[in-house]
């Protein structure tokens, strides 16, 4: 990490130095090469005059010989390409090309200086014309032109010079910065160093540098920064190990507890399964016994006795097993996979439908009943879910029963719904899911009261939820959610 951000800032600061000089010298160069077309143009257009106001004598008195010498005379550079004057009416009086003499070229008549560009022998050139005048009267032209791709003010060895000096330059520089940059970065170092080897314990043994506390500059408030964070971690860790301490041992005192629980649970179970449920089958044994052996001498009011008798053993009977049921729930564990709640609730209806046949009610089950959890214990909740409304929608004309899922809240919500006796809410708030908890009278609808109880159970081990929403002779709808 360290390294990286070295060479991170050592890479950046190059490309930037390399590109500012570059561009630095890129700008010097072209802002001279502009300088020296200016300075030449200038001095071309010097000497073009020199050239007009030299020839005004050969011109007058013809001398071609001595204008010829003066146009040799004027090109002592390398870089003029030719000189020649001609005539107003566009013949070529004297060339630097004797060759030329006698051409004609395009007429002009001049007022003042003429620049314009042109191909000479494949090469661009520009020619200044300047007219040779003697007070109003037009003699002749004098063209003198330069060669354009010949006026770069430095050779290829100045060039190079040039490159090697901002290399040079660029070299130094770049030293020079690349150690003021160690320089500021090695406190960050240091301290990175620090920050890697600390630890809570390794804290109270290498406390930091002085002299990183005693900077004035970031470096040394970030540096008083994390010994003050060491300081509170330190105290935090302290606190939190006496706390995890102190929940190891509650831990181990509720797991104890709940151990217990479970061991009186599981005597209880086998107490209600065998301790109570004997002297039940002795109470209805004897009361079948003594209905068969004196019946015929026993009057109604006694034959009523032992019906209500029987009666309520069996009433004890189912609510024992109810009592045997839940607890086998609650110590259940889940094998939990991909259920077909749909499935399950056909399965239900059916063996309702065979177990009362005379019900006719209407079932619409909808689709996408897919959950995850265990098989057994879903089938259970909608046992006594579908049951329930089945149940308590007996009583009217067109009984309905519906079991869908909807989306609500980015959550999947799943409802049992029937237009039953339904329930006062109100009444319901603390009672609806308790055990042995009825709404209704056992004279209106039979029941344990425990099946609410047993599907709360087992929509808590799934780790969902469960509400219901009713009206009096308006029906209920239980809804339940289950996790992903």
């Amino acid at each position: 990490m360290r390294s990286r951000l070295f060479t991170r800032l050592a890479l950046s600061i190059t490309l930037l130095l390399t590109f500012s000089l570059l561009t630095l010298g890129y700008l010097l160069l072209e802002d001279a090469q502009k300088k020296f077309l200016h300075e030449r143009q200038q001095q071309v257009k010097g000497q073009v005059v020199t050239l007009a106001n030299g020839s005004l004598d050969g011109l007058i008195a013809r001398d071609y010989e001595l204008l010829e010498n003066w146009l040799k005379s004027v090109m002592p550079a390398d870089f003029y390409a030719y000189a020649f004057l001609s005539s107003p009416t566009g013949k070529i009086i004297s060339h630097t090309d004797l060759s030329q003499i006698g051409h004609d070229i395009a007429f002009m008549e001049l007022d003042a200086a003429l620049i314009r560009q042109k191909t000479y022998h494949n090469r661009l050139v520009e020619e200044v014309i300047h007219p040779v005048k003697i007070g109003n009267k037009h003699l002749a032209n004098a063209h003198l032109a330069y060669y354009l791709d010949d006026t770069s003010f430095y050779s290829d060895a100045a060039a190079f010079d040039i490159i090697l000096v901002l290399t040079l330059f660029l070299l130094i520089l770049l030293t020079a910065v690349l150690l003021i940059v160690k320089h500021f970065l090695k406190p960050i170092t240091d301290l990175t160093h620090i920050i890697t080897a600390t630890s809570l314990g390794a804290a109270r043994d290498n406390p930091l540098d002085p002299w990183l506390l005693k900077r004035d500059d970031e470096i040394g408030t970030l540096a008083r920064e994390f010994q003050n964070m060491i300081v509170r971690l330190r105290d935090s860790y302290t606190a939190l190990q006496n706390e995890e301490t102190r929940l190891r041992k509650m831990v181990e005192k509720k797991t104890f507890d709940l151990q217990q629980a479970n061991k009186e649970l599981e005597a209880f179970s086998h107490s209600i399964s065998h301790d109570l449920r004997a002297p039940l089958r002795a109470i209805n044994g004897f009361s079948q016994a003594l209905s068969e052996d004196y019946g015929q001498t026993l009057d109604e009011t006694a034959q009523g006795y032992i019906e209500r008798i029987n009666k309520g053993a069996l009433r004890m009977e189912q609510l024992i097993a109810a009592l045997l049921k839940l607890s086998r729930i609650q110590r259940s564990e889940l094998n939990k996979r991909r259920v077909n709640l749909g499935d399950l609730a056909r399965t239900t209806i059916q063996r309702l439908r065979e177990q009362y046949p005379t019900h006719n009610v209407e079932i619409h089950i909808g689709e996408g009943l897919v959950v995850n959890g265990d098989k057994h214990l879903l089938s259970v909740m909608l046992e006594n879910l579908i049951g329930n409304a089945w149940k308590y929608s007996a009583k009217k004309a067109q009984p309905r029963i519906e079991f869908f899922a909807q989306e609500e809240n980015g959550e999947t919500l799943y409802c049992v719904r029937d237009n039953g006796a339904g329930f006062d809410m109100r009444l319901a708030k603390d009672k609806l899911f308790g055990t042995f908890q009825r709404l209704h009278s056992s004279r209106e609808f039979e029941g344990s009261g425990i099946g609410l109880a047993t599907v709360q159970r087992i929509i808590t081990l799934h780790e969902g939820h469960i509400w219901a929403e009713s009206e009096v002779s308006k029906g209920a709808c239980f809804y339940f959610a289950l996790p992903v």
